[in-house]
């Protein structure tokens, strides 16, 4: 049993028998009034120990990265020649689509 419903239950008994003794018509206020401040307290207590609403998160499943090999030092012929390629490659796709 969830503890928040034993607390509601304690408060409810309080109240009870707040109203009980005070159809009694007993002289004690202060008993009645402590009685229902316990019941109060005890809702409070039962509330902040309900259980929260939890949320479900997916988290989608990342893939796997490659490992990284060592970096390679590219002489200067050869980022040109590159460069040069990628030019061409991006007038030929220009060409297309005309």
């Amino acid at each position: 049993m969830r503890s928040d419903y034993a607390l509601y239950i304690v408060a409810i008994i309080c109240f009870i028998v707040a109203v009980y003794t005070t159809t009694l018509s007993i002289e004690t206020p202060l008993y009645i009034s402590a009685l229902a401040v316990l019941g109060i307290i005890f809702i409070g207590l039962g509330y902040m120990s309900r259980p929260k609403k939890t949320t479900l998160t997916i988290i989608p499943a990342s893939q796997p990265t490659p490992p990284e090999s060592a970096p390679e030092s590219k002489t200067e012929t050869e980022k040109t020649a590159a460069k040069r390629t990628t030019r061409k490659r991006k007038t030929r796709r220009r060409k297309k689509k005309t």
